[in-house]
């Protein structure tokens, strides 16, 4: 058994660890915002913001808390949403990412907070099958879905070991006079090779130029639909609560249903 990492132990390793780019609480009345090293302010809000924009209905459709549910976080980075779940009483949390920096600092924060019902793993979205991860009762796919080449496929993936709910936030291209499903093509610039390693844009793509595609709302419902959800709701944003791209409709979350 690991012994309790002493205040002077969590300093030192959340400024060996920073920047992270989700905000959590931890012992000692300390944090994983360091705002020195901070790369966006968003790292304040993010956990936070999406939590009270999302997790009400969430709990609500779970009967009033996640206790006994299996949860899959993909492309968890540093953990933030894993916390929250193993927080609303989730059994068991396996959160995934590509990158190791990522899990390393998850790591930190889940021995930090001693949630020994999480699990973080280094894994890619076309690793996951029932055989080696199991099934989940709820899926978080939080900005990752316009990091994919192929969105598809790899979203086939992702529903294949999810058993009922997924709850899903994306970049959305703004169609409000198109209600045809669309896909904007995107081709990032050959890397330079002078990219941060902590840069999730980054990461979930090879160092080669990829195809990208970002979706617009109705191509998220019918994808949705597709991998075998029959109700899929838009949360509507609250003012005051989320960024401005939720209210200029170009980012959206969605709660969707096998039943």
């Amino acid at each position: 058994m690991q012994k309790d990492l002493t205040e002077q132990e969590l300093r030192n390793e959340i400024q060996r660890l920073a920047p992270f780019h989700h905000r959590v609480e931890l012992p000692y009345e300390l944090s994983t915002y360091v705002p020195e090293l901070s790369r966006r302010k968003i790292e304040f809000t993010r956990v936070t913001n999406l939590v009270e924009h999302a997790f009400p209905l969430l709990v609500d459709v779970c009967g009033g808390s996640l206790k006994g549910r299996r949860v899959l976080d993909v492309a968890c980075n540093c953990g933030g949403f894993s916390v929250e779940a193993a927080k609303l009483g989730a059994e068991y949390v396996l959160g995934i990412d590509v990158v190791d920096h990522y899990i390393e600092q998850a790591n930190f924060i889940k021995r930090a907070l001693k949630l020994d019902q999480i699990e973080f793993q280094r894994m890619n979205i076309e690793d996951l099958d029932t055989s080696t991860v199991g099934e989940f009762d709820i899926t978080f796919c939080f900005g990752i879905l316009y990091h994919l080449e192929n969105p598809v496929l790899s979203m086939k993936r992702i529903a294949s070991v999810t058993k009922n709910i997924m709850l899903l936030d994306t970049n959305v291209i703004p169609t409000p006079l198109i209600r045809k499903s669309l896909w904007s093509m995107n081709m990032p610039p050959v890397s330079s090779g002078l990219e941060s390693k902590y840069v999730t844009a980054c990461l979930w793509r090879s160092q080669k130029s990829v195809v990208r595609f970002v979706p617009n709302e109705t191509a998220v419902v019918e994808l949705l639909k597709f991998l075998g959800f029959a109700k899929v709701k838009k949360l509507k944003p609250k003012l005051g609560i989320l960024e401005k791209r939720y209210h200029k409709r170009t980012r959206a979350t969605y709660l969707a249903l096998r039943s």
